[in-house]
């Protein structure tokens, strides 16, 4: 009798918390929104993103050779060597 009541409790929690879950999150306007302003929405900021990592990667990718800290040296507003 006590696991059936135990079985039932974990349910109506689990229950409630699902619940609590759907009315919590966003529409589906507000979902549309959310996904407009996501980095692969445009072109132009899907390819800002790339540049982005492409230099992060070599940063990375030269500090993994040196052994340095090659964050404190790197100029990020200059284009990596990839985009020329």
């Amino acid at each position: 009798m006590r696991a059936r009541m135990a079985v039932a409790g974990a349910l109506l929690v689990a229950a409630a918390g699902g619940l609590s879950w759907v009315l919590a999150g966003p529409s589906e306007q507000r979902r549309r929104d959310i996904a407009q302003h996501l980095p692969e929405s445009s072109r132009a900021q899907l390819e800002s993103s790339r540049r982005r990592n492409a230099l992060v990667m070599e940063v990375i990718k030269e500090s993994a050779k040196t052994g340095e800290n090659m964050t404190r040296k790197t100029d990020w507003n200059k284009p990596s060597r990839s985009d020329s």
